[in-house]
This record gives C-alpha cells, sequence and structure tokens, in this order.
C-alpha cells in the first residue's frame, strides 16, 4: 500500500532483532528502489537531505545475540 502513496518518496524498514534496515526509495522514474544497510552503514534519506549513521537508531537498545547454529 505505502508504494500506491503518489507523494511517498521513502520509507524505512527497521529490524527489531539486528542492526539491519531497509531504505525503500522512489526512483524519478517512479519505480522502488530497496537499499539495505547494516551496521556501520550510513544512512542517506535524499529525499530529506538527511545522513546519519545507522547506529543512531538503535542506541539505548539490546538486541539478543543469535546463539550459533552450526
Amino acid at each position: 500500500m505505502y508504494r500506491q502513496n503518489q507523494v511517498l518518496q521513502d520509507y524505512v524498514l527497521v529490524s527489531s532483532e539486528k542492526i539491519e534496515i531497509d531504505l525503500y526509495s522512489k526512483t524519478e522514474s517512479g519505480s522502488w528502489e530497496i537499499i539495505n544497510y547494516q551496521a556501520d552503514d550510513p544512512i542517506e534519506l535524499k529525499s530529506i537531505n538527511l545522513t546519519f549513521e545507522i547506529e543512531r537508531i538503535y542506541e539505548d537498545i539490546s538486541l539478543a545475540v543469535e546463539a550459533d547454529s552450526n
């Protein structure tokens, strides 16, 4: 439904399990581009001229560490 919104330029899905964010950005042609960000990546929201480190989203949040399944 978000992709059908004519004025929406970006939307962000933030993982609650690990430091990872998917940014969906509308291109000039109207198609959607998906950018995956992980730990240590700077996030760029071009539609509002904002760049920040992904860790800012996860400040003061403790994520559970997964046990190695091997």
